[in-house]
């Protein structure tokens, strides 16, 4: 995979300022009717029914209160008292953190959503009648779903009791870890805790320091690859819980098919944790400062050419792919162009050098001048590079041009434009 991007080179001086606002703090009991971005409401924070209300980066020091219809689309936000949401359109909570607790509840019908995705709360949380998909989270206290229309509830600890009671359009418990003890009841279609619907063991497990309840379900109902320190618990299911592979309990009390459960260890401590999939990662760099423009100032002469000199903006470079690869970072100079005047490229010369090595970044040969010898940076030439299995924190790499000009050079002001290509 190849990125470019350029940087002029020129004779010139660029100066770039900028002014940092800090965002606004309203006071008490905002209503919430468009984006109000990475803003601090000091109370409580109203998002009216029919509308739709996206917030970045914000902080409601008071609660948030989603009326009928109404839809809150939340990322990186904190949020100091409590989410309540009646009939809502919907309720997004993507990072960050909720310091009470989390309801959203449609009357009497299955519409509308609640989902949570890398979101810590300190309360509870409680849904009814809506869709609830709760991913990557930590729920403080317990967790209530009644009559919702499915139930997603994946690599999340939840610190109290978890029960999921109702669910028309099935259950699904992938990578979670719960303090107290998972209820799944009067449940339908596919209700699955650690189990895929064949029955096999889902890529995450399960761990229930109480008991598992599985009550009154009518429908595919799997366990498999959980960790219950005490007691399956089952009754009225039809057809009845089948058991898969993976599974351990202190014990089973009531009728079941499949695989026996192994006994969970006695009188010692368990220990879990969600190992979440790694992620693809990416080659990213920038440039660092408020400039792109390289000034080389007034070349100098010497005793047989022009000679002008400077240092290369700096570039950070960070990999976070996937396995570490080996990566290079490649400068190619143009001509330099004054009005109708060209002069080549190749006379310009580098020597990179690394300025900062956090992933353990190699700084290129250096290149002399095409004046001395060869052809400069008009070929593609290494400003750094990185071994496979290098560190994964940010290298700053840079370089000190050198721009020798025969001193039959015609006068003016030239520009180039360097282009550097990273390559991984």
């Amino acid at each position: 995979m190849t990125w470019k991007w350029k940087v002029p080179s020129a004779a010139l001086l660029a100066l770039a300022t900028a002014t940092v606002v800090a965002p606004a703090a309203h006071a008490a009991d905002v209503e919430c009717t468009g984006d109000l971005g990475d803003q601090t409401i000091s109370g409580d924070l109203v998002v009216p029914g029919g509308v739709d209300c996206v917030l970045g980066g914000a902080t409601v020091e008071g609660d948030v209160v989603v009326e009928p219809e109404g839809w809150l689309d939340a990322t990186s936000v904190t949020v100091g008292g409590d989410v309540v949401a009646t009939d809502a359109y919907g309720v997004s909570l993507d990072g960050t953190s909720v310091g009470g607790d989390v309801s959203a509840y449609s009357a009497d019908t299955r519409v509308g959503f609640l989902y949570l995705n890398d979101l810590t709360v300190g309360g509870d949380v409680a849904a009814g009648g809506i869709d609830v998909e709760i991913n990557d989270s930590t729920i403080t206290g317990t967790l209530l779903t009644q009559e919702a229309s499915y139930v997603d509830l994946l690599r999340t600890s939840v610190h109290g009791d978890a029960t999921l009671d109702g669910s028309a359009y099935g259950v699904s418990v992938a990578g979670a870890v719960v303090g107290g003890s998972l209820t799944v009841s009067n449940g339908q279609r596919d209700l699955l805790v650690g189990a895929t619907t064949d029955g096999q063991a889902d890529e995450w497990g399960n761990a229930v320091a109480g008991d598992l309840v599985l009550t009154d379900n009518s429908g595919n109902l799997r366990v498999a690859g959980t960790a219950v320190q005490g007691t399956i618990r089952t009754s009225g299911n039809d057809p009845a819980a089948a058991f898969g592979p993976g599974n351990t309990a202190g014990g089973v009390d009531g009728d079941h098919s499949g695989e026996a459960p192994a006994p969970a260890p006695e009188g010692d401590q368990a220990v879990a944790v969600t190992v979440p999939a790694q992620s693809g990662g990416e080659l990213t760099w920038q440039l660092e400062g408020s400039s792109s423009l390289v000034d080389l100032g007034v070349a100098t002469e010497e005793l047989s050419y022009y000679q002008a000199m400077g240092q290369l903006v700096p570039v950070r470079v960070q990999d976070t792919r996937a396995g570490d690869p080996a990566w290079s970072v490649t400068g190619q100079v143009s001509d330099f162009v004054a009005g109708g005047q060209t002069v080549e490229g190749k006379y310009l010369g580098w020597t990179p050098g690394v300025l900062e090595n956090g992933g353990d970044a190699v700084a290129g040969e250096h290149v002399a001048s095409g004046f001395d010898e060869g052809e400069g940076l008009a070929q593609a030439r290494t400003l750094a590079r990185a071994d496979e299995g290098h560190a994964r924190g940010a290298s700053v790499v840079g370089a000190t041009l050198d721009l020798k000009l025969p001193l039959d050079t015609p006068r003016g002001t030239y520009t180039a434009t360097i282009t550097l290509t990273a390559l991984g």
